[in-house]
């Protein structure tokens, strides 16, 4: 697995909260975010700038809460009604890597990812985003493409 550290303008998205428990219950919480999302985005003819993103703000062992989220350009970011919101990923270094396969295998990349910031003497921050490259009702759950972001904390 390749871990790259990388320099990030800050970047617009909208976005709506949700929260689940972990487990089976994930996949709705995400459909429903991104459903929420991607129609806002139609009705209000908004160009995507990225594909469906899942943002984590803090990492809870008792509940799963993210923004299911996408990347517009800041003219569209003010953008917002009702549930839907906007707000920025901050500009800076992250450190990156692609998780390829089953979303349930997920976790295990993350946990490399974090545990070679830490051997690397790289200072962790939040957010922590996911960035669904690949479709997963058009591609097999093994060829699933996601890409993994982690910021660095005080960027040294």
């Amino acid at each position: 697995m390749t871990f790259t550290r990388t320099t990030l303008p800050a970047q617009h998205y909208l976005y709506v909260d949700r929260e689940c428990a972990y487990g089976p219950e994930i996949a709705e919480a995400m459909e429903s975010g991104f459903g929420a999302v991607f129609g806002h985005v139609g009705a209000h003819g908004i160009a995507p700038q990225s594909m469906p993103m899942s943002i984590y703000l803090s990492m809870d062992p008792n509940i799963l809460r993210f923004r299911a989220a996408v990347m517009v350009s800041a003219e569209d970011a003010v953008k917002t009604d009702g549930e839907i919101k906007a707000d920025m990923l901050p500009a800076g270094d992250a450190m990156t890597t692609t998780h390829v396969g089953s979303y349930d295998k997920m976790s295990e990349t993350h946990q490399l990812l974090w545990k070679h910031m830490e051997a690397e003497g790289i200072p962790a921050a939040m957010p922590v985003w996911e960035i669904y490259i690949d479709d997963p009702g058009n591609t097999p759950a093994e060829a699933v493409r996601t890409e993994i972001y982690r910021m660095i904390d005080g960027n040294v």
